[in-house]
């Protein structure tokens, strides 16, 4: 029996629908309950009168512990934090110090005092990570990420700011198994569902960030205030993205621009603030590069800043108007900002300049369709998709979502059971236990046999879950 889409769905994108609120900050009592918390909207932080009248000049981000061991590891939490201090100016010690300082077998306190003393720092950054969460539809997704902060003047002992926030990143059908784009290592990888637990990684720590007032730039500091990774040379020695410019900026012009693009073509320089001083640097010398603004545009996106990637995309699109992946970044960008409408249209774009069809782009325009209404189109769209790279779970579970929207149950059934029966042929039991959960959340099991239903299940139950 066929069921409309207005009586099961409209709960499921109510929550979708909460995503764009403005953070709000709140100075108050940080241990107050729900203070940070709510609809992932609020900062709640605490100053000292020592911190007004003596701003640290400094900061070293120590490692986070976990309010549960589930909410771990914590180190993308940290580097996303420290990532988003150095802009400000103020002056950061290394991460890779900070942890050569600290000696598991000591206390907190010891390890403060030996990280100061070492890093030539006095107030040190400590937090907590209160919580953890993600779920992904084929019709929402919800990422919970909280973090506690406090920032301690080891000389007196005294905590002298403290923060707290919980990001809550919403987005119907925004969990894009496989859209990660092709042709080079502009946007490899990349992925919507990469992209939403990455927005709320970088929401938390640069919410947090913001609510520290009076960060001051110490221009005499000898301390590094770069965010940036390290890697290994040839020779062992670790090379970091800064002194990778310092030895070639020097060079001409043309060797100049082909060291730079070639830098960003190979396997080392893959973090996106890395890519971004590359970028950058190459965008100074050739002010009209697009591929320059591409590579930007596209870290941007992958820290969780859709606007800035937005921004820069557009100044490429309008040197480079035939690129399709300027098109498809644009419409990834579109679909972070709750934006579907502009995101179909900048896939159909992408589809339309480029020389050879890509699913990925017909997969990103369904996917926008459904976030639409529009479900005819995305049944096309998705359709097509399979006709390019057939065999795709997530294509399969968007097929379903649309065929809910326009009232097929039966179809809607098939398809979920097909993105089931995909995923475990590839021994991926999350993304089958995923489809069999949107099946059932859709109330869609009346649908398909009820031995049919139990062995999708037994066969989940055998696999680990990946």
């Amino acid at each position: 029996m066929k069921s409309t889409l207005t009586a099961r769905l409209p709960p499921l994108l109510a929550l979708a629908l909460l995503s764009g609120c403005a953070t709000r900050y709140v100075a108050g009592d940080v241990d107050k309950p729900g203070s940070g918390d709510g609809i992932g909207d609020v900062v709640a932080f605490e100053t000292s009168a020592d911190f007004n009248a003596k701003p640290p000049l400094c900061l070293a981000v120590m490692p986070l512990s976990l309010a549960n061991p589930e909410f771990g590891p914590a180190e993308d939490v940290r580097k996303a934090i420290h990532a988003h201090l150095a802009p400000s100016g103020i002056a950061l010690v290394p991460l890779q110090k900070i942890d050569a300082l600290i000696d598991k077998s000591r206390d907190e306190a010891q390890n403060l005092q030996a990280v100061s003393k070492g890093g030539g720092c006095d107030t040190l950054l400590t937090g907590e990570l209160t919580e953890r969460s993600s779920r992904f539809w084929g019709v929402y997704s919800d990422v919970r990420l909280g973090a506690s902060l406090r920032m301690t003047r080891v000389s007196t002992g005294q905590v002298i700011w403290r923060g707290k926030h919980t990001a809550v990143v919403r987005g119907g059908g925004m969990p894009m198994d496989v859209i990660s784009a092709i042709g080079g290592a502009v946007a490899a990888g990349a992925n919507v569902r990469e992209e939403q637990l990455t927005r709320t990684t970088h929401d938390v720590a640069r919410r947090l960030v913001a609510a520290i007032p009076n960060l001051k730039y110490a221009p005499d500091s000898e301390l590094v205030t770069t965010a940036a990774a390290t890697v290994p040379t040839s020779g062992g020695a670790a090379l970091s993205v800064h002194t990778f410019i310092s030895s070639v900026e020097q060079h001409p012009l043309p060797q100049l621009e082909g060291e730079l693009l070639e830098a960003l073509d190979g396997p080392t320089w893959t973090g996106p603030q890395d890519r971004i001083v590359i970028a950058d640097f190459l965008l100074q010398k050739a002010p009209r590069s697009s591929r320059a603004m591409q590579e930007i545009a596209s870290a941007r996106l992958r820290l969780g800043e859709p606007d800035s990637a937005l921004a820069m995309g557009t100044k490429a699109l309008a040197i480079a108007p035939q690129n399709p992946e300027l098109h498809f970044l644009q419409g990834r960008a579109y679909l972070q900002l709750d934006r579907p409408a502009e995101a179909a249209r900048a896939f159909v774009q992408a589809a339309a300049a480029a020389p050879q069809p890509s699913a990925n782009y017909f997969t990103a325009m369904g996917v926008a369709y459904n976030q639409l209404g529009s479900y005819e189109r995305a049944v096309a769209a998705l359709g097509r998709s399979l006709q390019l790279e057939p065999g795709r779970p997530f294509v399969h579970m968007q097929i379903g979502v649309a065929y809910v929207g326009a009232g097929d149950d039966a179809l809607a059934a098939q398809a979920l059971r097909q993105s089931a029966v995909l995923s475990l042929a590839a021994n991926d039991a999350g993304a089958a236990a995923n489809a069999l959960r949107t099946l059932k959340a859709m109330g869609l099991q009346g649908q398909l046999p009820t031995e049919d239903l139990q062995a999708l299940e037994e066969r989940i139950a055998t696999l680990k879950p990946t």
